[in-house]
């Protein structure tokens, strides 16, 4: 396990006055609602528990954030402070850099694709180094200290204009897990091979109810008795929609927003139909299979990718022309379920949250 740097808080003097800064303290700016989904903010309380169990200190902002995600920072003791600014203008640079200086952070991590240089330039010229988390090369020329892509297709291409300081973390490496996985993948979860439990995951927030058109797609496909647990995120307005829905497939229940609770479900089932986001990484270090549905275009690059390595992968708009198929051959091939959870396993050994804590901690001690 990584260790924070030990060394006393000092002083650096920037624009404005003296910031006095703590190595072990860190801010993650980061938004998360029904419009953008909950993966900015898991994947950053993935990395705040990781500093946290290494003896760090972290707090959350955010300028827009569901009331479940909210409750679940603060669950994890972690505070969160509420910005009123425009999520990504000048005014949330401003309130950005007086929460650092109130918790004593010198190092910020923003996740998000709108924080372009309007956010992040006047955060630099306040003395404060920052690391991005990014997907496909969103996060530009803004001098960020570290660059964090976690997906597989992640590559110093995305990267043209990083900059010379910029250091760059690329690949499943560094994948962001949250606290309750790691433990579970410790449990060493073994399979037999049979698919006795299908879990649909769509994300937190799935606003164009994707998760309706995989039950639909379910529906009339032999599951050979199969249960069915489909997640509802927190943020997800279309609960009643699909609690309704699933009466319609036997041995299907609705599990409305898991929290900690999501990591047993995945360590219970042998297949999966999930979004093309994070939850792709989650399952991937537990072994389990699964067929991936591009719900976003910014999951389109890292979704291909795997899909590259053999997982099946269909749009959100094929959905129910093509899933079926996909199933029913999934199942019916049980070695290639077993190839596909022994892959995911290589790529992701669930260690990446505290291998990018390790970089952030040189990153607080150096700069």
């Amino acid at each position: 396990m990584f260790k924070p740097p030990e060394r006393p808080a000092d002083n650096v003097t920037v624009i404005g006055g003296v910031l006095p800064v703590d190595p072990t303290s860190l801010l993650l700016r980061v938004d998360g609602h029904a419009a953008i989904g909950g993966g900015h903010v898991m994947r950053c309380l993935a990395l705040a528990q990781a500093w946290q169990d290494g003896g760090g200190r972290a707090a959350f902002a955010s300028a827009g954030l569901a009331p479940s995600l909210r409750e679940r920072i603060g669950d994890e003791g972690f505070d969160c402070t509420a910005i009123s600014s425009e999520s990504g203008g000048e005014g949330d640079a401003a309130a950005t850099v007086a929460k650092a200086r109130e918790v004593s952070a010198r190092t910020v991590v923003i996740d998000g694709y709108h924080f372009g240089p309007d956010f992040r330039v006047p955060l630099h010229g306040d003395g404060l180094v920052t690391m991005a988390i990014d997907d496909n090369g969103e996060a530009g020329p803004c001098g960020d200290h570290l660059i964090l892509n976690q997906n597989v297709h992640a590559a110093p291409a995305l990267y043209p204009k990083a900059g010379s300081r910029t250091k760059l973390l690329l690949g499943t490496r560094y994948a962001l897990l949250r606290r309750e996985f790691r433990r579970a993948i410790r449990r060493n979860i073994r399979r037999d091979g049979a698919v006795r439990t299908i879990l649909v995951t769509l994300g937190a927030a799935d606003r164009g109810n994707v998760t309706g058109s995989v039950i639909e797609a379910l529906r009339g496909l032999d599951l050979a008795g199969a249960a069915v647990e489909i997640v509802a995120g927190g943020a997800n307005p279309h609960g009643a929609a699909i609690s309704k829905a699933c009466g319609a497939i036997p041995g299907a229940r609705i599990v409305v927003d898991p929290g900690a609770g999501m990591a047993e479900l995945i360590a219970g089932a042998d297949l999966a139909v999930t979004a093309g986001g994070t939850t792709m990484w989650e399952l991937s270090a537990m072994g389990v299979p699964f067929i991936a549905v591009i719900v976003a275009e910014n999951q389109r690059l890292s979704t291909l990718a795997m899909t590259a390595l053999g997982f099946p992968c269909v749009t959100a708009e094929d959905v129910i022309g093509k899933l079926p198929e996909k199933l029913r051959t999934l199942m019916g091939d049980a070695a290639r379920r077993q190839k596909l959870a022994a892959a995911g396993q290589r790529l992701v050994d669930g260690e990446g949250a505290p291998r990018v804590c390790v970089e952030l901690s040189k990153l607080a001690a150096e700069t």
